[in-house]
């Protein structure tokens, strides 16, 4: 461990909404709740039973002032979802310690509010598949009001439109979520709007009708998850988006030239790129489980960590501002500040990845990569469409459930 900071990187430079500069990783909130894992026992906590005296909830809180105020990770990106409040309650326990109450300020056990980025969701919130998703009007005004209650902050930095795929229709997105969301940054209580979700063409839908509807750019920034890491980098490689300046482009140069800033989360694709492999939930085909396999045997065998090149892999993007990571204690804080360190001498605005990753890269790792994207014989070469899975059809397929229940009931 080097207890470097984490490299801050330009962000937004024409869009006065969104902070100038991010952290080059971003503290995924996940992880401060049952809602990936159910070690520790802690599947039986909710937000009426999480306490900040619970020996779990101390050792979360620890791990958020660990990232802000040791290793300078100053975003936290959350959502109601994540624990169906828990996430959010323990973010706000630990907001309570290191947001300046007062004038002064001790710079090492506190930082004023305009130093951190506090992002959250609307959208997706309780377990209940029947009450998992709410896009009217009033549910979206008093979630926000309920995250701002429960992190116990003035604002937030970006509210986000949480997995919109799920939507019954876009039209309610239009005309409930997105007006409802307009009237929460009037109102001050967030400074920028954001769209976060699996499909890209979704993504690309709903901005294009956003701005067409309200006859200005609606969202300041996107947030995606899985389309930029070792196997899935179609944010940057598929040209099947329409733009003023192309018939069709990727979904990151739509974003460009839209001025719609882009953020990243889950480079290690949600457990696929680790030596222990996915949860058994994970959506991904079999055959993309095992090309993944395939790859942390190839790592494995040349003594690499498949995770921490993975990471690697995706930090390294220049049009990326910010990556988000779950980490759930201090250890794996460390363990991404000190590859994010590696980053500290990089010049984003002018340099290629290729170039970032030969000064961040060691020779060893430089030739697993090498051999991991090989599309002639890489564990990766021949899946074709299944290097990832349909967001579309997932969200279809929780419709039909919801359906078959109303029936039965």
């Amino acid at each position: 461990m080097c207890n470097n900071k984490v490299p801050q990187r330009s962000y937004s430079e024409n869009n006065t909404n969104l902070p100038k500069q991010l952290p080059l990783v971003g503290l995924g909130c996940s992880s401060f709740s049952s809602f990936f894992s159910s070690e520790d026992n802690n599947d039986e906590l909710t937000v009426d039973t999480v306490s900040r005296e619970l020996p779990v909830v101390i050792g979360w809180i620890q791990t958020i002032q660990h990232a802000v105020l040791n290793r300078g990770i100053n975003l936290l990106d959350t959502a109601p979802w994540y624990g169906h409040g828990v996430s959010e309650t323990v973010v706000g326990y630990a907001l309570d310690t290191i947001i300046l109450s007062d004038e002064g300020c001790d710079q090492a056990q506190q930082r004023k509010r305009s130093d951190l980025i506090i992002n959250t969701k609307v959208g997706r919130y309780e377990a209940d598949v029947l009450k998992q998703f709410d896009f009217s009007y009033e549910t979206t005004i008093k979630s926000v009001q309920r995250s701002l209650e429960r992190m116990n902050c003035s604002y937030i930095d970006v509210i986000q439109l949480h997995d919109p795929e799920f939507a019954p229709s876009i039209s309610i997105l239009l005309k409930e979520t997105i007006p409802a969301l307009l009237e929460c940054k009037r109102r001050g209580w967030a400074r920028a709007l954001g769209l976060t979700g699996y499909p890209l063409d979704v993504q690309h839908e709903i901005l294009v009708k956003a701005a067409s509807e309200f006859n200005t750019i609606v969202f300041d920034q996107s947030l995606v998850y899985c389309h930029n890491n070792i196997h899935d980098n179609s944010l940057f490689s598929e040209y099947c988006f329409p733009s003023e300046r192309a018939a069709t482009d990727t979904f990151a140069g739509f974003c460009q030239h839209s001025n719609i800033n882009l953020m990243a989360a889950a480079p290690l694709s949600m457990g696929l790129l680790t030596h222990s492999g996915p949860p058994a939930w994970h959506p991904a085909p079999t055959v993309l489980k095992e090309a993944c396999v395939k790859s942390s045997k190839l790592c494995a065998s040349e003594g690499i960590n498949l995770s921490s090149l993975a990471i690697l892999y995706s930090l390294s993007h220049p049009s990326i501002g910010c990556t988000l990571l779950g980490m759930k204690d201090e250890k794996e804080v460390d363990v991404a500040a000190d590859l994010a360190s590696r980053f500290s001498t990089v010049n984003f605005d002018k340099e290629s990845q290729d170039s970032i990753l030969d000064q961040v890269l060691t020779r060893k790792e430089k030739d697993v990569l090498e051999k991991l994207l090989d599309k002639t014989d890489g564990p990766f070469a021949q899946l074709k469409e299944d290097y990832r899975w349909d967001g579309r059809k997932a969200a279809r397929t929780f419709w039909e459930l919801v359906d078959g229940m109303k029936q039965k009931s």
